[in-house]
């Protein structure tokens, strides 16, 4: 009897240790990276990309009886990015006669609020810092390279670009930024409409 309760105990033994999970061993499980958001607001700064996901920030509003404005505004999360302990905020304005988006180049405009799109910096607690301003009527700079386009406008979603010369807006802040690939998109459900 003894030879086989030794080789019944081995095999105990064996199974045992190979269902034991040793904690050495284990496998930490994969994280899952998020996926940028379909819905952005972005641009080059003087070659420095900044952006941020948009969901209702966005706004479209009656101005007046003949004008309608979209601002699309958003936060760049990077602290530090443009200066120590700065943030940054993204923001374009696109004023249209009538009430109704339409797809097209917006850059001077006749009446009513300008067109344009600035680059902010603050510091929590502290306010703005940095303010930069385009503008589609820049009396300072009528020759200011200034664009925004339209480029996609079909009931689910509003896409569009936009580039120019910033200027200091200011006396504290002068100089110039260059905007470059400047881009925007928001699904029109997260439109707030006023």
């Amino acid at each position: 009897m003894k030879p086989l309760i030794v080789p019944a105990f081995m095999l105990m033994l064996v199974l045992s240790s190979s269902c034991k999970k040793d904690s050495h061993d284990s496998q930490p499980e994969p994280t899952v990276e998020k996926k940028p958001s379909v819905e952005f607001i972005s641009m080059k700064v003087d070659g420095d990309f900044y952006v941020d996901s948009l969901t209702s920030k966005s706004y479209f509003q009656k101005t007046n009886v003949d004008f309608s404005m979209l601002e699309l505004k958003g936060t760049d999360p990077a602290v530090g990015k443009a200066g120590k302990d700065k943030k940054v905020k993204l923001y374009v304005r696109i004023n249209f006669p009538g009430h109704e988006i339409k797809t097209g180049v917006y850059s001077t405009v006749q009446a009513g609020i300008d067109n344009a799109f600035d680059w902010q910096t603050f510091i929590d607690g502290s306010g703005l810092q940095d303010i930069y301003h385009a503008s589609g009527n820049n009396n300072k700079h009528p020759d200011a390279p200034f664009r925004i386009e339209i480029t996609r406008n079909d009931g689910v979603f509003l896409e569009g670009t936009f580039s120019g010369t910033a200027f200091g807006g200011d006396l504290n802040v002068s100089g110039q930024k260059e905007i470059t690939e400047g881009k925007f998109k928001i699904a029109k459900v997260n439109m707030v409409f006023f």
